[in-house]
């Protein structure tokens, strides 16, 4: 169980990277003359957005980094809580710890 909680903060904590460089990307394709990924359909030279197109963006990045972030403290409190509950079977048991 434990192995399964280390592999899955792991793989949060990558997820977490990947949604924090969105913009990032985002901004390197409009640079390129892309569409950044749908803000600007013309390229930036033609871009028509509205006024809050760049907040919903930003919103939606925060909201899904938070909701990750929640999700990877609550599998490190579970982690912790096992540690703990493993540990005091062993002492009781008369185990090293």
């Amino acid at each position: 169980m434990r192995l399964i909680l280390r592999i899955l903060i792991a793989g949060l904590v990558v997820t977490a990277i990947g949604v924090a460089a969105v913009p990032l990307l985002v901004v390197l394709d409009i640079r390129e003359g892309g569409d950044g990924w749908g803000l600007c359909a013309d390229g930036i030279e033609g871009c028509r957005t509205s006024y809050f197109a760049g907040y919903e963006f930003v919103g939606v990045i925060l909201l899904l980094l938070f909701g990750i972030l929640a999700l990877i403290a609550a599998a490190i409190r579970i982690l912790r809580w096992l540690n703990r509950r493993t540990t005091r079977k062993r002492s009781e048991a008369g185990l090293p710890v």
